[in-house]
């Protein structure tokens, strides 16, 4: 029930940003698929740079356990905000990306 709902608030909001954005602010809904496209593009970087994120510190901890001897747990790396961070590497990257040369 809580995923329909959750489903059911995303979709009513993006309803009410795709009106204000084609009536209001003059957006071209022909330009809606490549913007698609192009948020599709980023939540893939960000997925790389989560996979990274998850590779280098599960191999920090290990490497930490095997030089200290002292236990140190792989849950640290289990953090949402991990993967906020990780979108947000990946919205400077691709915005930097994107910047005219």
């Amino acid at each position: 029930m809580a995923s329909l709902t959750l489903a059911t608030i995303v979709a009513l909001t993006s309803w009410a940003a795709y009106l204000v954005a084609t009536r209001r602010i003059g957006l071209r809904r022909s330009e809606l698929r490549g913007a698609a496209t192009e948020a599709l593009a980023y939540l893939g970087l960000a997925v790389v740079f989560l996979l990274v994120n998850l590779a280098v510190g599960t191999g920090l901890i290990l490497g930490l356990r095997a030089l200290t001897g002292h236990f140190i747990s792989v849950y640290v790396v289990n953090d949402a905000t991990l993967a906020i961070l990780s979108l947000l590497q990946a919205l400077v990257l691709h915005c930097w990306r994107e910047r005219p040369r």
